[in-house]
């Protein structure tokens, strides 16, 4: 799991440091493949717009380790247009673990 948390706050880091502008014009859903110490993982970016003016953006990383087990892991945060940052709380992410 510390791998996954890892690979999460790297990525996490990067998104929280566009802007706000640059955030929006993300697609809604974007997948990538992630390989990391030679574990394949699955890397979901998804951005709901809340309203004109502020943007949640989700990382949902699955890593996939044998015979069908894996572990998932979310994390993100809340960006308005003026550049504020909230992070999601655990109770936020549920419908994404």
């Amino acid at each position: 799991m510390k791998e996954i948390n890892k690979l999460s706050k790297k990525y996490l880091s990067e998104l929280k440091r566009k802007s706000f502008t640059e955030l929006s014009q993300l697609e809604d859903y974007q997948e990538e493949k992630i390989v990391e110490d030679e574990n394949s993982c699955s890397m979901v970016i998804m951005k709901d717009t809340i309203n004109d003016s502020e943007l949640r953006i989700v990382i949902e990383i699955y890593c996939h380790w044998i015979l069908g087990v894996g572990n998932m892991y979310a994390d993100g945060f809340r960006k308005n247009s003026e550049g504020k940052i909230k992070n999601l709380t655990e109770e936020e992410l549920y419908d994404f673990i």
